[in-house]
């Protein structure tokens, strides 16, 4: 039995997924984008174009629904300062009404200019451009994404583990927040230059708890990549979007631990995922998990849980004693091991600030 050959996933020409190809959230949102963008962390009031942000540096990518740039923007010395990530949305359809062509729009936006956690990528502002296109300002992060990370194969061990728990870190954050991601894969994992991981790309999340409810409501669509969607979502119309994110973050961590994937979909007829259903039912080892340690093994059954009334949730694993045993290197904070992790050992920066 092999494992399958990992793909990209996305449809974009980048390697730097900050661009949805899906659909938008199905929580309800303001219709205009000013009635949420006022209420953004990092909005300003008097920030109404993209020019206050620089010029367009670099082209990363373009998917269905936007386009994906670099701006620059210059000091008064003419210096680079700072660079960051713009979406530049499609125009309206002709088929779309206005308010349908707005709710898309704003809905990622809504949802993730309300986050503040390093290890999720940070959502700044909404702005114009000069043709009076909608454009969404998020920061840019230069070491790509885990998925040319992966494909390297420069990540040591200590390195993998490091960006597992970033990974499971922004997750329970989210959903700490009440917010299902739904399209977890390492296309959308971005990385820093000191190694940081942050999760970006939130146009098919999915509000299932707001702050004043305790019990939430299940997810309704099916959203995200083969290879990484649970089972559930594949084959009923509602699931715990929550619930599902665990199961494709246990899918990325197979793919850090072993460079591929370990079927193509959570089906019956898929021949791998067969053979896994197989191996938990008579409680034995799958062969595919064969290469992974005791503790890796351990977490990924629970992450792999064909039930997701118990499977592990992204806070539970956090609590976990050998996962809370990993050490990671936000802010290269791992000096207590006289280590530096380099994830992005070997990646060129996707663009760099210019040197004068």
């Amino acid at each position: 039995m092999t494992t399958p050959h990992l793909n990209p996933t996305s449809t974009s020409s980048s390697t730097t997924s900050y661009s949805s190809t899906s659909s938008a959230s199905s929580c309800s949102i303001p219709i205009h984008p000013t009635e949420c963008s006022k209420n953004a962390r990092r909005h300003r009031a008097d920030t109404a174009s993209l020019k206050e942000y620089g010029e367009c540096y670099r082209r990363l990518g373009q998917g269905t629904t936007a386009v994906v740039m670099v701006v620059r923007q210059l000091g008064e010395d003419g210096r680079s300062e700072k660079l960051y990530a713009i979406k530049q949305f499609r125009k309206k359809r002709k088929h779309e009404s206005e308010k349908e062509y707005m709710k898309k729009l704003t809905s990622e936006f809504c949802i993730s200019s309300t986050f503040s956690h390093p290890n999720v990528i940070e959502t700044i502002d909404l702005v114009l451009d000069e043709r009076k296109r909608y454009c969404t300002v998020m920061e840019y992060c230069p070491g790509g994404d885990l998925f040319t990370c992966i494909m390297a194969e420069r990540m040591t061990e200590l390195e993998k583990l490091c960006c597992f728990k970033q990974m499971l870190q922004g997750l329970a954050y989210l959903h700490s927040m009440g917010v299902a991601h739904r399209d977890i894969k390492p296309e959308n994992l971005l990385l820093t230059m000191d190694g940081t991981v942050k999760i970006t790309d939130f146009g098919v999340s999915d509000v299932f708890r707001f702050p004043w409810e305790s019990k939430g409501r299940q997810s309704r669509g099916l959203v995200g990549s083969e290879p990484y969607i649970a089972p559930e979502a594949i084959e009923n119309k509602e699931y715990w979007g929550h619930l599902a994110d665990v199961w494709s973050a246990g899918i990325v961590f197979y793919c850090i631990c072993v460079g591929g994937l370990a079927w193509h979909i959570a089906k019956k007829t898929d021949h791998s995922y067969a053979n896994y259903l197989r191996a938990l039912e008579q409680q034995k080892l799958y062969e595919l998990f064969r290469p992974l340690g005791a503790n890796e093994r351990r977490i990924i059954h629970r992450m792999l849980d064909p039930n997701p009334s118990t499977r592990i949730t992204s806070s539970e694993l956090l609590e976990d004693a050998w996962i809370k045993s990993i050490s990671v290197c936000n802010n290269n904070s791992v000096d207590d091991m006289n280590r530096v992790h380099k994830h992005t050992e070997g990646v060129q920066p996707v663009c760099t600030l210019s040197k004068k």
